[in-house]
């Protein structure tokens, strides 16, 4: 018996470890953290009855993720997680959390994708149904709905067809904390995802969006990248827009997504950033079903 109990600490040392290694917690407000991880950032706000989580992590590293955020925070119990999108990086909490019976908030067209077999341009499979269970239990269409935290109130809005058709940011009004969800990288370019209806102009009405409801204190974060004041974020929102414009005199130029790329209108302009060949192939390829968007492609195609 002591061997055994002797062999279960020593494993249990070892996964604290490793999540130790794995994730790193910081308060960014009173009872709000931001959690940095392999695949980015998330945001964990302690409730009095209960942590609320700001999306989720990859499969692989869901167990550990829970024990170090619970081990950090105090606080044993999980009563909502809030999903910006579909994507597997975000979602890997839902197995563990949805057969536990907690809250998942999502948009709608979130629930649809993670409830469908999803292949990237028609052919090659990139997600599998969830089973019911792990699918989000409470979902909307359109504007925002609100979440009690402690004295204060979570502001969760949508976010029409910028990273996925699914966006959603998260914002704690009197503690002026945003989570961006991914309408904004702060170490990388903001890529849509255009099997899933992201658009690059949706991308630069989601800055135009968040850009209504911050302000000079407002602690910004990313899904990943360092946290953000306005000064940066208007930096980005004019980086985006001037992109955006250039990809569309390109288009009517009538070039192909691969042209585009060679010719790199981001050169030089956020080198720290890396290649900017998948956000500039994704991007213009997201306007083809937007050409008679008068707004957006600046009186449309015949």
């Amino acid at each position: 018996m002591l061997k055994m109990m002797t062999t279960l600490l020593l494993i249990l040392s070892a996964s604290t470890s490793l999540a130790a290694e794995n994730f790193k917690i910081r308060p960014v407000a009173d009872h709000i953290y931001l959690v940095e991880g392999p695949a980015g950032n998330t945001v964990v706000a302690a409730d009095t009855d209960g942590l609320i989580l700001f999306d989720g992590v990859p499969a692989q590293y869901a167990r550990e993720y829970l024990g170090f955020i619970k081990e950090e925070t105090g606080v044993e119990d999980i009563k909502t997680l809030i999903l910006s999108h579909w994507h597997p990086q975000v979602t890997g909490l839902n197995a563990i959390l949805g057969r536990q019976g907690v809250e998942i908030i999502a948009h709608e067209n979130t629930r649809q994708w993670l409830g469908s077999t999803i292949r990237e341009r028609g052919e090659t499979i990139i997600h599998t149904p969830l089973v019911e269970e792990q699918l989000p239990t409470l979902t909307f269409y359109w504007g925002q709905i609100e979440k009690p935290f402690r004295d204060d109130t979570i502001e969760i809005g949508y976010l029409l067809q910028a990273h996925t058709d699914g966006d959603l940011y998260a914002l704690v009004r009197n503690a002026n904390v945003l989570y961006t969800g991914p309408a904004i990288v702060a170490d990388g370019w903001a890529t849509v995802d255009e099997t899933t209806n992201g658009f690059i102009g949706g991308l630069t009405d989601a800055y135009a969006t968040l850009g209504q409801i911050i302000d000079d204190n407002t602690v910004i974060v990313p899904i990943s990248g360092p946290l953000l004041g306005k000064a940066e974020f208007d930096v980005q929102h004019g980086l985006y827009d001037g992109l955006k414009a250039e990809m569309v005199s390109l288009l009517r130029q009538s070039l192909s997504a691969e042209e585009v790329v060679i010719v790199n209108p981001a050169q030089g302009l956020m080198p720290e950033w890396g290649d900017a060949s998948e956000f500039l192939d994704q991007g213009f390829r997201s306007f083809y079903g937007h050409l008679r968007n008068g707004r957006q492609i600046g009186g449309g195609f015949p």
